[in-house]
């Protein structure tokens, strides 16, 4: 899909073609429940592997649609994705920020704080459930959580895991934090925090590639800032 589609997309769904992600990245996410997506499909060459370093012209949203229509997203999840919330709704709720201010609890050395869908952007917030959740059975949480500096050439990448909510898993690599403290559950666990491990070579002030998982909904890419 060539770059005037991305442009058409957003312009007709009402979004400017200037409408960038900017961030200081990887419950009802959608319409309906698809299985859990155990791997992202196969998105053609071009697609397939995230650009290392963050583009001048980057545009979450349209790259993410581009991808996700491409095999990143479940075809379960297409029309939402391409539909008149598409922007902020679906694809934005997928995007990481990182929070900031009043409630946010310190982050460990050696991770970045993570959550997803930034309301500042207009963004729906993303929600978290359980396993057992009505139309969420096997649970809804992004399950890896991939961080790499954004350089060009070879770099680490560190590799957080989440095999449960609201609890880490039994090996995770993972960890999670609440904003504002209190039930992880609460407010359809839109309070929880991702904590993810960043690579030694990163510091703060570096640009970083954010590469997850969410279990039902598919593979999301974007870059960020360490605080």
């Amino acid at each position: 899909m060539k770059e005037h589609s991305r442009r058409d997309f957003l312009r007709d769904l009402g979004v400017g073609t200037g409408f960038v992600v900017l961030v200081p990245t990887v419950v009802s996410c959608a319409s309906r429940a698809a299985a859990p997506v155990a791997a992202a499909g196969a998105p053609p060459a071009d697609l397939a592997a995230p650009p290392l370093t963050r583009p001048d012209d980057r545009d979450a949203v349209a790259f993410n649609w581009e991808r996700g229509n491409a095999g990143a997203v479940p075809e379960s999840y297409r029309d939402d994705i391409n539909g008149p919330d598409g922007p902020n709704g679906h694809l934005g709720k997928h995007l990481p920020y990182v929070p900031a201010g009043e409630g946010v609890p310190d982050t460990p050395a050696g991770f970045v704080a993570l959550m997803w869908g930034n309301p500042d952007l207009g963004h729906v917030r993303h929600p978290n459930s359980p396993r057992g959740t009505e139309g969420y059975e096997e649970g809804h949480w992004y399950d890896w959580i991939r961080v790499r500096k954004a350089v060009d050439g070879e770099a680490a990448e560190a590799e957080s895991t989440y095999s449960d909510w609201p609890a880490s898993g039994e090996g995770d690599s993972g960890r999670y934090a609440v904003l504002g403290g209190g039930d992880m559950s609460g407010d359809g666990g839109r309070n929880a925090i991702y904590l993810a491990a960043l690579p030694g070579d990163v510091a703060s002030g570096d640009m970083v590639r954010i590469h997850a998982h969410c279990r039902y909904h598919g593979e999301y890419v974007d870059f960020l800032e360490v605080p």
